[in-house]
């Protein structure tokens, strides 16, 4: 009885497994590619004095 409930629930677990897999076994197309990130300019520092 007690084999049996584990094969059971081991039998759950592949079986969720099974079903909540990545996408790459049901054929949907893969999600297009990312654009690549705009370039920017460096922003100059400004030099901040603090004299009295």
């Amino acid at each position: 009885m007690k084999a049996l409930k584990i094969l059971v629930m081991l039998g759950t677990v592949v079986g969720a497994t099974a079903l909540s897999s990545c996408g790459c076994c049901t054929g949907e197309e893969r999600p297009p590619k990312l654009r690549p990130l705009p370039q920017f300019n460096d922003v100059p520092t400004p030099t901040v004095e603090y004299a009295k």
